[in-house]
């Protein structure tokens, strides 16, 4: 992926635990202060801190805790708590001053610590903010520890090295990039098939707001593959933010569970004082999930959608609706659909019609002025747009054709019709090949293979246009995680955007499902099918996703058929809580 792009997510949030204030014994003060947070199984553990002790507070089943269940501390600690992680049955956390601390899970209640280690850094004793277990390489266990002294250029900074012979031996250091606006980095969360996980906050006056984004940069899982001293660049950032409720939520921690849930802990400060919104909480994620096979999960949630009316035609005195919206495209503010009808008659795959809207974020689609009724569309199951035309996988099984149709976006009118060697159910604009001075298109074949089904592990083909044909030029292949043997199989269209990747459109059982491929990906295929890096959910009674587009702006619009029992329109939808940034 570009070193410019990434996707930002929104966060959905729902209240779990509070995690109330309590005076450190060892000196009566007030620990306050949220600090860091780790989960081991369902059993979750805190850190609160005061300037020179920590109350320490451990929540068991933590995915059950009802919304804003009190929970009081277990132990007091004298270390003022920064950051905490798991590891091996014990907890270990970073400390003022400049120390990481080993605490035994099952001496919790006690507040045992085994072992101290000293962190410095090219000889000099700062404060490790923040510690995540990295993982074990030659029976060495690893841990990334986070010092905000040393942080430059916006970047933040991260060693990873061992915790043996009473210090933290460092192996290597790297630097994450931080998002615009977002000074403060609090604690951190590693996960070997997701990334590096980095709670920041926007800062005002040198004070927390309501402001708090969470970055992910994809650091190597193996020690060997880190570049000592690289800048890492997040390619994902969720937004977490306080509403007027509060006078400031600051998230300080976060961690995910064996079962994928994203946990975030915070400080609140309520804009009433005294009431509910004044304990600090730890709160559950809702809409995105990191599960086990590395596939991050996410709900869409649509924000506006316009009207795509089935359009009736005329053929030989006969009347035909047009109710099958298979294909979309962008073009700056102007969406195209292409309706077809694929009633079970005669005239089923030989009727299609274009209909565009002028501003896509406000306008309802109509048809194309002047526009014909299209007659060899077929399914009409994919379009893309590029450099003045829109292209269409026009195939049809019943006759055989397996054609990508070029068409005069202003008058509907075909241009060109080029021959393929495979039925393209799916294309996308790729990019100008600046060696052959070719623009690129990659599709997908419906052809099943000879001993599975096209769905199954779907191919896909990099080409140009030429000569009335399509020449390939690259082939690949995808993993398809909806695939199920038992039922119906499909796919949609496809979407290619070089800064954001790949997306692909499984179809089973009514449910719809739109995979993620990064650039990079493709760009490094072999004859292994390609793993999704992420899976985009939207479980609708009334639509199922046909195809989809991101915007200049980054706004991603999936198009919908919808259920003709429910609504007799189709929807091009705008979809909120993510956006994807070229810059």
């Amino acid at each position: 992926m570009s070193a410019n792009a990434k996707t930002r997510y929104t966060i959905s949030k729902v209240f779990g635990p509070a995690i109330l204030d309590a005076t450190v014994t060892t000196d009566n003060s007030n620990a306050h202060n949220m600090a860091g947070m780790t989960i081991n199984g369902t059993t979750a553990y805190c850190a609160k801190r005061s300037q020179t002790g920590s109350a320490i507070y451990v929540i068991k089943n933590i995915a059950n805790v009802t919304a804003r269940k009190k929970v009081s501390r277990t132990v007091t600690i004298p270390y003022a708590v920064y950051g905490m992680t798991y590891c091996k049955n014990y907890l270990f956390m970073t400390c003022y001053k400049n120390k990481v601390i080993k605490m035994p899970v099952s001496s919790v209640s006690s507040g045992t610590i085994t072992e101290e280690f000293t962190v410095s850094v090219d000889g000099n004793g700062y404060i490790p903010q923040s510690i995540s277990y990295y993982g074990t390489e030659n029976n060495e266990d690893l841990f990334l520890i986070g010092v905000g002294k040393m942080n430059k250029d916006d970047s933040f900074f991260y060693m990873i090295g061992t915790l043996e012979n009473s210090k933290f031996i460092e192996k290597k250091r790297f630097y994450v990039k931080g998002s615009a606006g977002y000074e403060q980095a609090q604690g951190i969360f590693y996960h070997s098939k997701y990334g590096l996980f980095i709670a920041t906050n926007k800062l005002t006056n040198g004070s927390a707001t309501n402001y708090n984004m969470i970055l992910c940069a994809r650091i190597p899982d193996k020690i060997s593959s880190v570049d000592n001293g690289k800048i890492y660049i997040p390619e994902s950032e969720f937004r977490f933010n306080g509403n007027s409720r509060y006078a400031s939520l600051a998230v300080r921690s976060l961690c995910i569970s064996d079962s994928g849930i994203l946990y975030i802990s915070t400080n609140a400060v309520a804009a009433t004082a005294g009431s509910e919104y004044d304990n600090d909480v730890i709160f559950r994620a809702t809409n995105p999930v990191f599960p086990k096979n590395g596939l991050m999960e996410f709900t869409l949630s649509s924000k506006e959608s316009l009207i795509v009316p089935n359009p009736d035609v005329t053929i030989n005195g006969s009347t035909y609706t047009c109710a099958n919206l298979g294909a979309f495209a962008l073009n700056g503010t102007t969406g195209y659909c292409l309706l077809s009808h694929t009633t079970d008659d005669d005239m089923k795959d030989k009727a299609s019609v274009l209909l565009s809207s002028p501003d896509i974020s406000s306008k309802n689609f109509t048809r194309v002025s002047g526009s014909p009724v299209l007659r060899t569309m077929g399914h009409g199951n994919g379009m893309t747009y590029a450099n003045g035309f829109l292209y269409v996988a026009a195939y049809d099984r019943d006759v055989n054709r397996k054609e990508i149709a070029q068409l005069d976006p202003a008058t509907g009118n075909i241009v060109e019709t080029y021959q393929c060697d495979h039925t393209i159910g799916g294309i996308s604009y790729y990019g100008y090949d600046s060696q052959r001075g070719k623009d690129l298109f990659i599709v997908v074949n419906y052809d099943d293979a000879d001993t599975k089904p096209y769905a199954q592990t779907p191919e896909f083909f990099i080409g140009y246009l030429e000569s009335k044909k399509f020449v390939s030029i690259k082939n690949f292949y995808a993993q398809n995680p909806s695939f199920n043997a038992k039922y119906k199989n499909y796919l949609q269209d496809i979407f290619y955007s070089p800064l954001h990747g790949l997306f692909y459109v499984p179809l089973l059982t009514g449910t719809t499902r739109i995979y993620r491929l990064l650039p990079e990906q493709i760009e490094q295929a072999s004859d292994e099918p390609l793993v999704p890096v992420a899976v985009y959910n939207k479980d609708d009674a009334i639509y199922e996703i046909e195809s989809l587009a991101i915007s200049d702006s980054g706004t991603l619009y999936i198009a919908q058929n919808c259920n003709s029992k429910l609504t007799k329109d189709d929807a091009v939808t705008q979809i909120g809580a993510l956006s994807f940034i070229s810059k």
